[in-house]
């Protein structure tokens, strides 16, 4: 079957028949050669591409950073194989010299990229308050230092002014594309046309960024006819700020100093994303910019949410299979699951990236809006291939804008969602909350062990509340939220309520039940060291949450408690003293819900959602 991306004369690279990957074919598109008339700026030329795909909207907002940025030739991409092998061939013939490796930062090693510098500009300043810090790096979670201070936990980016963004808009966009090709590249998130993408426009001077666009999202000229058919797409502009003619030598950073990151801006209100520096695009993490910072926001508007988490396919042993959403700081792959798994019994990894949330039909349902067929090219292997040089072996290929893992376009129906929490002291091994509410929640004030730098603590002790710090880390978020904290955690609330199926049309209505939400905990500790064996025991877990989720009127294994259900006992291989694990300490949630409300008051202040209150006054009055 020919793809949308194949040759349609040698259907390459569906059928291979060429001697060599650059052969050109005898196929020869023709090249559209037209020009772009730029006010107070002169005519740009257009070298690929065609004026007439951009709607209005896109012509404007084109016309706009033309004037900005002044650059020298524009390229509007359609993600072809043969545009692809182009930016490759470009980027090895332009900077395969060592020489001019040095004199630009195309070539670049992934070790010296550095977080990001994220900064958010809304007209709600309760949406980026600037007294909130900015959230730690995944990394900053294993090296944290902050101990239990709820006013040092950080929860949102810099907030900026419009003023501020403005002047720093000119001082580092202002001509920075002089004697480079302007790319604009049409991309969606989710399948190209669903009732759940979200379509955006790339502007960059980064080759690489656009090859890294098309292996992580959707890029088709199909999707310039989606972008025509609405006003409510996301305007993207990125510059890695090495205008030519470049007249100075770029030099590493020593090891000594912490590598700067690119800056970053995003405007909520006019859905814009404005980034400045080499290393946007370069690395896995940019694709949560678009997928995880700017759906956020997005998804508070339209009903939905988007989170880091992956969503697991969970098989018994009669093939019967439910779907759950895995939250977690660690990945899925550290609980070994291949390793060590039950007779029968299977878990299967659809997506580890990106899920986006919402109701249909009554349920709640869960998708990966990044390209899953393209998951191999996008690999960093394939991507060092580029940043050092040998373009020889960075592989392309062409893709099916439709094919994917899902059987339709709303993903697949969720029957649990898991928050696997990382605690080493009397946090239970699974705790089933009795509600939504409840569950979101312990999961809005959950806190995580991070272990003391040596200058927190010099001796060597047993005791897990010497060793380590607990930081808060709401929903396990390590990203910024970059809005309200209140708006976010009210919205959680929010998606609780179920949405009725538009084919019943019964006269009575009740909402459907969302999923339940569990908590997992494998890091309990005693005497210094942890409880849980792990390996094949891992999948009594999901053993576990499997039989709740299918039959959650069967209370002959679970004890019931004031915060939530515990399992009585599970059926391990190893000899394991399961009643710490499963232990509900009254003294230790007393205390953890005495911290969740300091910490509720101090980032939420007099915009609490009435229904964590009360929760939270339930919870304490149940333990």
């Amino acid at each position: 079957m020919m793809k949308e991306t194949d040759c349609p004369t040698c259907k390459f690279p569906s059928i291979q028949t060429r001697d060599r990957l650059n052969e050109v074919c005898q196929f020869i598109v023709p090249r559209q050669s037209n020009t772009m008339i730029v006010p107070n700026y002169g005519q740009v030329p257009v070298l690929k591409g065609d004026l007439s795909w951009l709607s209005p909207e896109v012509s404007i907002f084109l016309n706009e950073c033309v004037q900005l940025m002044t650059p020298s030739a524009i390229r509007i991409c359609n993600g072809s194989v043969f545009e692809a092998q182009e930016l490759r061939d470009a980027i090895a013939n332009e900077f395969g010299s060592e020489e001019l490796k040095t004199l630009d930062r195309l070539h670049m090693k992934i070790s010296d990229v550095g977080f990001d510098d994220v900064h958010v500009v809304t007209k709600d300043r309760m949406d980026a308050d600037p007294g909130n810090p900015v959230n730690p790096s995944p990394g900053a979670l294993s090296n944290s230092s902050s101990g239990e201070n709820a006013e040092n936990v950080r929860l949102s980016s810099h907030y900026m002014t419009t003023k501020l963004f403005d002047f720093s808009k000119e001082k580092r966009f202002n001509g920075c594309m002089n004697g480079r090709t302007m790319y604009l590249v049409p991309f969606s998130m989710g399948w190209i046309g669903s009732r759940h993408a979200v379509v955006g426009v790339q502007i960059t001077d980064d080759p690489v960024l656009v090859l890294n666009l098309r292996t992580t999202f959707r890029v088709l000229s199909s999707v310039w006819d989606c972008i025509a058919a609405t006003t409510n797409f996301l305007r993207s502009v990125h510059s890695i700020g090495m205008p030519r003619p470049i007249i100075r030598r770029i030099v590493t950073p020593p090891p000594t100093e912490t590598p700067i990151g690119s800056f970053i801006v995003l405007k909520h209100d006019d859905q814009q994303i404005w980034s400045h520096g080499y290393t946007f695009g370069r690395t896995p993490r940019f694709g949560k910019t678009f997928s995880i910072h700017a759906a956020s926001w997005l998804g508070t508007k339209k009903g939905w949410l988007a989170e880091n988490a992956s969503i697991l396919a969970i098989t018994n042993s009669k093939n019967e299979t439910i779907n759950v959403c895995y939250s977690g700081l660690m990945s899925v792959t550290s609980l070994q699951l291949p390793a060590g798994q039950s007779a029968g019994w299977k878990v299967e990894v659809l997506s580890e990236k990106t899920v986006w949330i919402h109701w249909h039909n009554g349920k709640m349902y869960a998708l990966c809006p990044e390209n899953d067929e393209m998951d191999e090219m996008g690999s960093p292997k394939n991507l060092s291939n580029l940043l050092t040089g040998a373009t020889s072996d960075y592989q392309i290929q062409s893709f099916n804008p439709q094919k994917t893992k899902w059987s339709t376009d709303v993903g697949v129906p969720i029957s649990a969602y898991i928050f696997a929490n990382r605690r080493h002291d009397q946090y239970p091994l699974i705790l089933e909350a009795n509600s939504w509410e409840e569950g979101v929640c312990l999961a809005a004030g959950m806190r995580v062990s991070v272990p003391k730098t040596k200058t927190d603590s010099s001796e060597n002790t047993t005791d897990s509340n010497k060793r380590y710090n607990l930081i808060e880390c709401p929903m396990l978020r390590a990203d910024p939220i970059n809005f309200s904290f209140a708006k976010y955690v009210n919205h959680w609330l929010e998606m609780g309520i179920g949405v009725k199926s538009p084919s019943d049309s019964s006269d009575t209505y009740e909402a459907p039940l969302p999923p339940p939400i569990f908590f997992t905990n494998l890091y309990q500790e005693t005497d210094g060291k942890v409880i849980w064996p792990g390996g094949v025991d891992n999948m009594k877990i999901f053993e576990y949450i499997y039989g709740r989720c299918t039959n959650p009127m069967e209370t002959s294994n679970t004890t019931p408690s004031g915060i939530g259900k515990v399992p009585k006992s599970l059926e391990l291989s190893a000899l394991v003293n399961l009643p710490p694990l499963l232990q509900v300490d009254i003294r230790f949630w007393l205390t953890e819900l005495m911290k969740f409300r300091t910490f509720f008051n101090i980032q939420m202040e007099c915009c609490l959602p009435p229904q964590l209150d009360k929760v939270l006054t339930d919870l304490a009055g149940n333990i």
